[in-house]
């Protein structure tokens, strides 16, 4: 582009605006002739630019693009699963586990780890995962958990992940809840990394939207699992009442597993009238965390120890829900 000014208009603007002025020059009303300004202005040389208009169809295909991409590298999560299994006896062991929150100091590593040991040595015995595998604390959200954690949040993702491959070659994984807005789900508000993503990368089993079902399909029975880990109906006095009422609005199911509050039971029940009366069952699951300062600052208790389960009978339309992990372990024998 052509210079503004040709080399003789320059000259005369440069011997005008240099020209002296009178200038005050202290607070006293003190005047001084002095050059004015006091150094050169720069000159412009090229034409100014400013952003381009973008147009309303240019903004749909550049949005169309950017939630392809952002869809392509989040953990995708799904409402609904089936699991085939098919059991060497007549009947398989689910134990849902949840709020273990590895690696808080609280957390019962002993009983963590007898656990799933018992998963991996039980035969037709499987895991499904309710949320807060880990702590995942970070200062931005949770300075005082950083505080009481052996491993920072890339270092718990990687040690915990080792016992999800070590699960998963078993075949003992049957779905985990992939999505939520606490712990796990903090490092994505405040930092943008989605942990789950590499916490299950290379793990391939279904990652369930909170409240998806997950269908366990047996050889002759189908059984409907709902998976929830916050949801609004918790009571603290009845601890499967946020299940049944999952039951009744959100999720069509046998069995629906809650977690998030620290706190376990198990009911079992009939509903309805005949011919549509039907076998419910709800299991609130308890926590790994048994120093548990969260439980006792908000509900003035003890956290409860977790891994409730379900046993499915194969070769009958009946299941269990059972709340020691050794009893039903017996009961696989």
């Amino acid at each position: 582009m052509d210079q503004i000014y040709d080399e003789k208009e320059r000259k005369v603007w440069l011997e005008n605006d240099m020209r002296e002025r009178e200038l005050t020059i202290n607070g006293q009303g003190d005047t001084e002739r002095v050059p004015y300004p006091l150094a050169n202005n720069p000159i412009i040389t090229s034409g100014i630019k400013r952003a381009e208009v973008v147009t309303y169809e240019e903004g749909l295909e550049w949005n169309k693009q950017a939630k392809e991409h952002h869809f392509k590298t989040e953990v995708n999560t799904q409402p609904y699963a089936e699991v085939e299994l098919k059991p060497v006896g007549n009947k398989v062991w689910i134990r849902f586990m949840a709020d273990i929150h590895w690696p808080n100091f609280g957390v019962d590593y002993d009983r963590l780890d007898a656990d799933f040991k018992s998963i991996e040595e039980t035969p037709d015995t499987y895991v499904a995962f309710a949320w807060n595998l880990l702590d995942a604390p970070i200062v931005s959200q949770f300075p005082d958990g950083v505080l009481r954690n052996g491993q920072h949040a890339q270092e718990a993702l990687y040690t915990f992940k080792d016992k999800l491959k070590k699960l998963y070659k078993l075949n003992k994984i049957v779905g985990a809840i992939g999505s939520g807005s606490c712990h796990e789900g903090w490092t994505k508000k405040k930092a943008g990394w989605d942990i789950y993503r590499e916490l299950f990368d290379g793990i391939d089993v279904p990652l369930l939207n909170n409240g998806g079902i997950l269908n366990i399909k047996l050889p002759d029975y189908n059984y409907k699992i709902g998976l929830f880990h916050k949801l609004p109906y918790h009571s603290t006095l009845n601890k499967t009442h946020g299940g049944q009422r999952a039951m009744d609005r959100v999720a069509e199911c046998d069995i629906a597993v809650t977690s998030h509050y620290h706190f376990a039971e198990i009911s079992q029940g009939l509903r309805f009238n005949p011919p549509f009366r039907k076998d419910v069952g709800v299991v609130a699951t308890g926590t790994y965390v048994l120093d548990d300062g969260w439980a006792k600052d908000n509900f003035g208790k003890e956290g409860e120890p977790g891994g409730q389960s379900v046993i499915l009978f194969a070769d009958r339309r009946k299941f269990q829900t059972i709340f020691y992990g050794d009893v039903a372990q017996d009961f696989m024998k």
